[in-house]
């Protein structure tokens, strides 16, 4: 197989690149957005993209939103300001661990982790909707 990408969900991983030469263009999601509306979009190849977020599965009681991302500290869903973490990687397993501890993390210290590490990309998405990208995040045009 030279050419292909693998969807399962929020974890998506290219093989090469289109027939065509061109990278994949891979939509992220909007969170919250009940019509799936694309925030902005990745042009890969040979990478995987995988986001972790809250918007997929919550509930709301008595005005506060539970979702299924906990805090190790409290045991409660965090809640720091952010709704999703996407990592571009190499590794579909680390863009998954790195998205969720990110989400964990914070946008600070989660940006700070980002840039530590060689060859991987992120973008933040926090609940008033701004993007935060890493230095090298490779944003479609």
């Amino acid at each position: 197989v030279k050419h292909a990408i693998i969807d399962l969900g929020g974890n998506i991983l290219t093989i090469g690149n289109k027939p065509d030469g061109t990278p994949y263009r891979i939509g992220i999601k909007k969170p919250f957005d009940e019509n799936g509306s694309v925030i902005t979009s990745v042009n890969i190849t040979d990478q995987s993209v995988v986001t972790s977020g809250i918007y997929e599965r919550y509930f709301e009681y008595e005005g506060r939103l539970y979702h299924h991302v906990l805090s190790p500290y409290n045991g409660y869903p965090v809640d720091n300001g952010l709704y999703s973490v996407t990592i571009v990687s190499d590794s579909s397993a680390a863009g998954d661990a790195l998205s969720t501890a990110c989400l964990v993390l914070g946008p600070k210290d989660g940006m700070a982790l980002i840039e530590s590490i060689p060859d991987i990309e992120a973008l933040f998405i926090t609940n008033q909707e701004e993007l935060f990208y890493s230095s090298d995040f490779p944003i479609s045009e």
